[in-house]
């Protein structure tokens, strides 16, 4: 039985990595878009591929940089010009912020996880552990997003929950 001054650090981990696998479903998701579609949506109120992905990524950088180094600029991660939504750009866009991601969360105390955040124009009293657990279920809501966007399409999605080889999917027999 994990001690429970062991739990927050698991718990750290355990974050760490359900953000890390959903965004290599999310990288694979990029690879099923056909080159043609990047910009397609299913209606004019509704993001693009390349701007769900987009939006996915800023999110999560943003929300990192302030719960952790308490950088709120949001200027950092507004205003991308659509012409940018490359597939090459996306996916350079979506390593460098998991990466960063998990860099700065790595450097959390798990004393820190319990520790009230204050988020600029959230009226919200989240605790750290509430916010990084809010940035893997963003993640997720749009994960599924773009899964039926594909589906739209023509194309079956990736496994929803890991990034298989070859289009593997264990829940679809061939």
């Amino acid at each position: 039985m994990a001690s429970a001054a062991s739990q927050p650090q698991n718990e750290i981990s355990s974050i760490r990595e359900h953000l890390s696998r959903y965004r290599a479903v999310n990288l694979q998701t990029l690879e099923y878009v056909p080159d043609d579609k990047l910009a397609w949506k299913p209606d004019d109120k509704s993001r693009s591929f390349g701007e769900q992905l987009l939006h996915i990524d800023a999110v999560n950088e943003f929300y990192n940089r302030g719960l952790v180094g308490g950088d709120w600029n949001l200027q950092r991660v507004s205003g991308q010009p659509k012409e940018t939504l490359t597939r090459t750009f996306l996916q350079s866009e979506l390593t460098s912020s998991r990466d960063l991601v998990d860099e700065k969360i790595a450097t959390i105390q798990p004393e820190a996880l319990g520790q009230a955040v204050s988020v600029p124009d959230v009226p919200v009293p989240w605790s750290l552990r509430d916010w990084l657990w809010y940035l893997a279920e963003h993640e997720v809501h749009h994960k599924a997003q773009l899964a039926a966007y594909l589906r739209q399409l023509g194309v079956t999605p990736p496994f929803f929950a890991m990034a298989f080889p070859n289009r593997h999917r264990p829940d679809i027999r061939s």
